[in-house]
């Protein structure tokens, strides 16, 4: 069974990724993802791109025939985008009721895997010790400072061990995303040098 230690640490990093991406970003790519998947919703939702592209097609060629030379022409296409338009309101409804229910669910789980665990975690386990300290190593005013709330005297409490990982994370977090974002700059492929460069600069030199 996973040590009470770690998954601490593994919530807290969970729940900084997920401060830190937003949950407007991690809907997107989760409904991304769904929608990809064979349903009902992802048929609707490429229902939806077909209409919205036949309506452009549909306006754009509306615009260019001529209601007086070419009525007939013109009134019928007028009758099949209004039909088209009608049909893709009610989908864009539907869509967005079911994206409205999806975000909803994805954030109720998305907080009570994160968030919701670690405060979970922190009302259960509020009496049990993460893990003790050495005997004297510290002062028994701090040692009471670690075990706070009501974990034992000579052990560091959840509440503690949760506070500690969360300001350490917020330390580090920048530091391996700006290493992460030099790496990747450092990776990205050179352009060509024109043909003849080389031998223009030798005669320059």
């Amino acid at each position: 069974m996973i040590s009470l230690l770690i998954l601490i640490v593994v919530l807290t990093i969970a729940t900084h990724l997920v401060n830190t991406l937003g949950a407007t970003a991690i809907n997107n790519a989760l409904w991304m993802i769904y929608t990809s998947l064979p349903t009902k919703t992802s048929q609707e939702v490429r229902n939806q791109k077909e209409l919205q592209k036949e309506v452009v097609k549909l306006r754009t060629e509306l615009r260019g025939t001529s209601s007086q030379d070419e009525f007939a022409k013109w009134a019928k296409l007028r009758r099949v985008l209004d039909k088209k338009i009608t049909d893709l309101e009610k989908l864009t409804s539907s869509v967005n009721v079911t994206r409205t229910k999806f975000d909803t669910q994805t954030g109720f789980i998305r907080w009570v895997s994160t968030s919701g665990a670690s405060w979970a975690i922190s009302l259960w386990y509020r009496r049990e010790p993460v893990f003790w300290i050495p005997e004297g190593w510290v002062p028994g005013y701090v040692e009471w400072g670690l075990s706070f709330p009501k974990a034992p005297i000579g052990s560091v409490s959840v509440q503690v061990w949760t506070f500690a990982v969360t300001q350490v994370l917020r330390v580090i977090a920048p530091i391996i995303g700006s290493l992460i974002t030099s790496v990747m700059s450092t990776r990205k492929p050179m352009a060509p040098m024109p043909v003849g460069s080389g031998e223009k600069v030798k005669k320059e030199l």
